[in-house]
């Protein structure tokens, strides 16, 4: 029987390797990899955690059947955005409003501060159809004055609880709170990205990935071994599922988190597969504006403990495209590079990123020996844009006229 899936990052997980380490017999196993819950970099096995979405999500159903059915549950099924089903428990469920309580278990994610954070939800029952999502004490709040609660985490909870509401016939309100928000916001970069007043809750594919360097450099490593054509790297769950729509194939989307310097030497290098170094002539790198600038200005490592280069290397990249004025408005705005950016004509906004994809190839070409590829990725309000770089072009659109000539492994 062949390896399952890893069903975020789309290749084989050695399922001896988990039933070994985690001492488990072989369904147990592989239950736990094709949830989610357990993936390996090739040589470790990592375990990722739920995010503080699904925390909320969890909280929100518990409460929610105290409310509608009286009973009180200790654990709760919570479907997560990528399909898999987990397990949450519940550390508290009482009061009039029903309130649930979860404490956000942990992962090998060695950096993330809100493990242990109590995550609450309270339901009410409303005269409206539907499910209401309200942010309460602890949760932050953006620049535009909207709870930091992502979509994502709307829509998994609104999926989680459509059952009972429609079983029901009734309209839900649900809250979340943090109890000690606003103390571990202060831990975090938070403020960097406007939100004030408490944490973000978060969580695009529901489950928390591994993001200490080493098991970053794992985990790069090992998505290379299943590389077919170009490595694309990404930074993200969003750029990563953006990357497949724009029709390059899972097996060729490596996330690199943001270490470029990581995943740029293991292309380079190569990582051993069947017996072989696999090495890339060329790479692609797609990726949103806060990145790619700060890779533009030569900040291969771009976590923003690291490098924060992103409004100076703006600054520097309109002056290149003949718009001083607008480099001058950029380096006194006060708001987010984002908010800024959506300001921009859309044509001055496609040239700058035009040269932001430029200088993106014509750096990791020169420091790396590599045929780079890059496109950027723009959402601006309710839509989203995609620019290419030459160097995108040439290898993404050549590899559907030519695949024997692009990316082929070498070595």
């Amino acid at each position: 029987m062949s390896d399952p899936l890893d069903p975020i990052r789309g290749i084989p997980v050695d399922i001896e390797l988990v039933r070994r380490e985690l001492d488990v017999d072989l369904p147990t196993a592989r239950y736990l990899v094709r949830t989610g819950l357990i993936t390996t970099d090739g040589a470790r096995v990592l375990r990722r955690g739920p995010t503080t979405g699904t925390c909320a999500t969890a909280a929100a159903k518990a409460a929610a059947i105290r409310l509608l059915e009286g009973r009180t549950v200790r654990t709760v099924r919570v479907r997560l955005p990528i399909g898999t089903v987990v397990g949450v428990r519940i550390s508290r469920v009482g009061g009039d409003p029903p309130e649930a309580r979860v404490k956000k278990p942990g992962s090998d994610d060695r950096v993330d501060v809100t493990t242990g954070v109590t995550i609450a939800a309270r339901v009410e029952e409303t005269g409206s159809e539907g499910v209401e999502i309200r942010a309460g004490k602890g949760v932050g709040e953006t620049p535009s004055g909207k709870p930091a609660i992502s979509e994502a985490v709307r829509e998994q909870i609104v999926d989680n609880l459509r059952y009972l509401v429609d079983s029901y016939g009734v309209g839900l309100r649900v809250t979340i709170e943090v109890p000690d928000g606003e103390e571990i916001a202060r831990k975090t970069l938070a403020h960097r990205h406007g939100i004030e007043g408490g944490i973000s809750i978060l969580g695009t594919k529901g489950l928390v990935d591994p993001n200490s360097e080493e098991a970053i450099e794992g985990s790069i490593r090992s998505d290379l071994r299943y590389v077919e054509r170009v490595p694309c790297l990404v930074t993200g769950y969003r750029t990563m599922d953006r990357a497949r729509r724009l029709g390059i194939p899972s097996r060729d989307i490596v996330n690199c988190h943001g270490r470029y310097d990581l995943a740029l030497e293991a292309v380079k290098t190569g990582v051993p597969a069947d017996g072989e170094v696999k090495r890339f002539d060329a790479v692609l790198i797609f990726g949103m504006p806060g990145k790619l600038l700060k890779l533009a200005a030569g900040a291969y490592n771009t976590h923003a403990k690291v490098a924060d280069a992103r409004r100076e290397s703006l600054v520097t990249r309109l002056v290149e495209i003949g718009r001083p004025d607008l480099a001058v408005e950029a380096a006194r705005h006060e708001g987010l590079i984002s908010e800024f950016l959506r300001s921009l004509d859309p044509d001055v906004r496609r040239e700058l990123f035009e040269r932001v994809c430029e200088l993106v190839e014509e750096r990791v070409s020169s420091d790396h020996d590599l045929e780079c590829g890059c496109a950027l990725y723009f959402r601006a309000d309710d839509s989203e844009e995609v620019v290419e770089g030459e160097g995108w072009r040439r290898l993404v659109r050549g590899r559907v006229r030519d695949d024997d000539l692009i990316g082929r492994p070498r070595g």
